[in-house]
């Protein structure tokens, strides 16, 4: 099946998230034994194509920004599941923007196996897409039902990131021991836990399959060609040395600050911002940070006031939360 017909099937699939599957996914195929090598014969494709399609590809699969980047350390402390759900609609957008990118690489002339190996690449992908979308349905659902965080990130890294474990029925125990502690409403949820829960492990498979096909993809192709194939994560590598520390600009600020109130003033549309000025900016941490602003607000009713303020955010993976909003002598 070409790349073209699977990303077609998926282009159908929501944008919407999910809550972590992914510190896994950086080691996915760990422990793993390579099956016995047989003979094979030599390529039909092109050298030059076929290392250009390698680059091509690994470079698709690691721009943007993808599921590795839940992996990162993160603001955690009040965090909402609306926050949560935003940043993985930007890992979702992300993964797909990858797999398109490949299904648009030129095939003629390219390796048979990479092809291939290529085509597995974007299926996993497409499937952990999908097991977002449904564990971020299951948020909602819970949500609905109680406040309290029953289904949260804990229980599906631990899920995802113990290959040897084959115990099912992990996540329902989990929230099972928390409906009875709190509201029987939460049974609802039995049904859906275990079938997003049976997803998983397949898609556990899938990417951890991924590991040892790109170790045989890349000694054929060395075999074939006679020179060496670099590993994805060398691409991913060097993709993470050429990120540049992201600011928050003024229109994220002013969006950012909708709906909080501070010394008797409520920001309640971007239009009161009259004037709007970043006098300084400080990295207190890899995770905090702070702006010094300076703006003049003029309400509906015709209120206006100065003011300087402290604003504090927080890097939550591919977003940034407000943490904190003090005003300045």
């Amino acid at each position: 099946m070409r790349i073209r017909n699977i990303v077609a099937k998926s282009g159908t699939m929501k944008k919407i998230v999910l809550l972590t599957l992914v510190s896994f996914l950086m080691c996915s195929g760990c422990g793993l034994r390579l099956a016995e090598q047989k003979p094979q014969a030599p390529s039909t494709g092109h050298a030059q194509e076929t290392w250009q399609y390698w680059e091509a590809f690994n470079r698709a699969a690691v721009s943007g920004v993808g599921a590795e980047v839940l992996q990162e350390e993160a603001y955690q402390q009040q965090v909402q599941p609306k926050e949560i759900c935003d940043v993985l609609e930007d890992v979702v957008a992300g993964e797909q923007a990858r797999c398109r990118t490949i299904s648009d690489l030129p095939e003629l002339n390219i390796d048979p196996d990479l092809i291939a190996y290529a085509n597995h690449y974007v299926k996993a992908r497409i499937q952990l897409a999908s097991v977002l979308t449904d564990y971020a349905m299951l948020v909602k659902k819970q949500e609905e039902i109680t406040s309290l965080p029953v289904i949260g990130t804990g229980l599906l890294l631990n899920l995802l990131n113990h290959s040897e474990d084959k115990k099912d029925g992990i996540l329902w125990s989990a929230v099972g021991d928390q409906a009875r502690q709190t509201s029987s409403d939460l049974q609802k949820l039995k049904d859906p836990i275990e079938a997003v829960e049976t997803k998983i492990l397949a898609v556990r498979e899938a990417l951890m399959q991924l590991t040892p096909e790109e170790m045989t993809v890349r000694a054929k192709l060395a075999q074939d060609f006679n020179r060496e194939f670099p590993p994805k994560d060398s691409y991913a590598k060097e993709a993470s040395l050429s990120l540049t520390p992201a600011n928050l600009n003024k229109e994220q600020i002013i969006q950012s600050l909708l709906g909080k109130q501070i010394d008797g003033w409520t920001f309640a549309s971007p239009q009161e911002f009259v004037s709007f000025d970043i006098t300084a900016t400080s990295n207190l941490s890899d995770l905090l940070t702070d702006y010094d602003v300076q703006t003049h607000v003029k309400g509906a009713s015709g209120d206006e006031r100065n003011l300087k303020l402290r604003i504090t955010y927080g890097k939550f993976y591919t977003r940034f939360k407000l943490v904190s909003l003090k005003v300045l002598p």
